[in-house]
């Protein structure tokens, strides 16, 4: 199962959970539960609005750094 925080955009991964991800701080009417990967990975697709992206702590493999802040 896999926790979507809608007010961050950031996806978590219940079965990798780690303190550092604070699921328990988001509130529960923006979270979203998803049970498929094949949706995590469509609301992971750069195209789609809003854009979703993985929590470094849980979903690293889904995770994406946007460079271009760090040089602004």
């Amino acid at each position: 199962m896999y926790i979507v925080d809608l007010e961050n955009n950031i996806i978590h991964d219940m079965s990798f959970i780690r303190y550092e991800c604070r699921v328990n701080k988001i509130p529960d009417d923006k979270k979203k539960k998803v049970y498929s990967l094949n949706t995590v990975k469509t609301m992971l697709n750069t195209d789609q609005k809003p854009h979703y992206n993985g929590c470094q702590y849980c979903m690293a493999d889904y995770h994406l750094v946007d460079f271009t802040k760090i040089f602004q």
